[in-house]
């Protein structure tokens, strides 16, 4: 079960917390405890038969998800394949470490991930200026990673609840679940 599109839908819906995760490191309320969500992705893993290396790339995604950095970051430090290298630059992205988020989103060149994110955009915008920003992100067709670093950068001051962060981490969200995706189906 674990390649199949209901195992991703159910892993998002797992992995969904009451508030979208912030574009910097947070904390949020109502998180889960790195050690309480090692126990709950041990038994989702289990339960739908994950492979060992998708279990821990999606354990960093998952712990990256609630704000729990520096667990997530273990575990993508040294792994060398493009899925991690895509989680590591997710993460630097939101400690903020924008340089360091670009130079690992450089080493995911042409990452699948970006083509179906791109495509998932369209569907998002709420506001005129969504849609000129979505724009933005797809110019070439498949998501920007370098364009999305750089919105993040500009909006680093706002407050959370400014339109336009909040557009941002509707599309940081669908990043998330698109990775997920990713993970479960190869």
């Amino acid at each position: 079960m674990s390649g199949s599109p209901s195992a991703a839908a159910d892993f998002c819906r797992f992995l969904r917390t009451p508030e979208l995760p912030e574009l910097g490191a947070g904390p949020r309320d109502r998180v889960t405890a790195a050690r309480e969500l090692d126990r709950q992705l041990a038994e989702w893993f289990a339960r739908n038969g994950t492979e060992p290396g998708t279990a821990l790339r999606l354990r960093a995604l998952a712990l990256l998800y609630h704000d729990q950095h520096d667990p997530a970051h273990d575990i993508v430090q040294d792994l060398t394949d493009r899925d991690s290298a895509l989680i590591h630059a997710m993460l630097h992205r939101r400690e903020p470490d924008y340089w360091n988020a670009q130079y690992w989103f450089r080493r995911t060149s042409e990452h699948p991930v970006y083509l179906r994110l791109g495509d998932r955009l369209k569907s998002l915008p709420a506001r005129p200026e969504d849609a000129e920003v979505a724009r933005k992100l797809t110019l070439p067709g498949a998501f920007d990673p370098f364009a999305f670093v750089e919105l993040c950068e500009q909006v680093a001051r706002q407050p959370a609840n400014d339109p336009a962060v909040t557009w941002l981490r509707q599309v940081q969200q669908a990043e998330f679940e698109t990775v997920a995706e990713h993970l479960l189906s190869a």
